[in-house]
């Protein structure tokens, strides 16, 4: 029989025509980040498809960011998101934002009881935490239905960095992205992780994770921070390649993604 991480890695994005992701996107809205700036970037967040933000480290944006893709999720009646928190809490602090999440929600005129309730949250604490983390998403797809986002906080910092523990190979962790992708893709719902960004590439950082995260991900967006004024993202990558490359300023200091 073959095992998680063999399964996760047997299945990689397969091919897919125009007509197949045309039919998967029907009757489904694109995700808005919450930001117009954001949206005019990305193109609006396309059910089915991998997104990846990542920032330098220290860096709060892509981490608000995903938040802000919870709140937008479940604006829909009905509709509901999975929220993966990965980090072990003992060797460096990945935690969730309730205060943060509850008043993004309230500002947007939403029922802060019904909208949480439509939020699951799914907690990996170490490597072998995230390797179940795939099937328990899996799981909660298959029993509720409605689901338009799965949201992934720091995808990559179990496996790499200064703190990862690396008690599993790194062909775990690509077993683990394939495995969600695919879900994600059969389901209809967007894909959106974080990450933080790697000692590789100028003037715009490389994500950390690898070339496979890389060539995973459907769309990566790059976010800093500024001390005296707007945010900016840059696309790195893009299915839309007209968007590539292109960069925008959003927000003001202290705002709350538009809300």
């Amino acid at each position: 029989m073959d095992s998680p991480q063999t399964r996760g890695a047997q299945t990689g994005p397969p091919f897919e025509s125009a007509l197949t992701i045309l039919q998967r996107r029907e009757g489904h809205r694109a995700l808005a980040t919450g930001s117009p700036e954001l949206d005019s970037l990305t193109g609006g967040m396309d059910p089915g498809l991998f997104y990846l933000f990542y920032g330098d480290e220290g860096c709060e944006l892509p981490d608000t960011l995903l938040l802000r893709l919870l709140v937008e999720a479940v604006r829909e009646e009905g509709s509901r998101a999975v929220y993966l928190l990965c980090g072990n809490y003992r060797r460096s602090r990945t935690v969730m934002d309730p205060e943060l999440l509850i008043s993004l929600i309230d500002a947007s005129g939403l029922d802060i009881d019904d909208s949480l309730s439509r939020i699951h949250v799914v907690s990996a604490f170490s490597e072998r935490h995230l390797l179940k983390a795939p099937a328990l998403v899996e799981a909660l797809l298959e029993e509720h239905g409605g689901f338009s986002l799965v949201a992934v906080q720091q995808l990559a910092k179990l496996f790499y960095g200064e703190d990862a523990l690396r008690f599993e190979t790194l062909n775990a962790f690509t077993g683990i992205v394939s495995r969600l992708r695919a879900t994600c893709a059969e389901r209809g719902a967007v894909l959106a992780a974080t990450c933080r960004s790697s000692d590789r590439g100028r003037p715009i950082p490389l994500p950390e994770g690898g070339s496979f995260l890389r060539h995973s991900a459907n769309a990566i967006i790059y976010l800093r921070e500024s001390k005296g004024g707007p945010a900016s993202a840059y696309a790195v990558k893009h299915p839309d390649r007209a968007r590539t490359g292109l960069a925008v300023h959003f927000g003001e200091e202290g705002a709350l993604w538009g809300a």
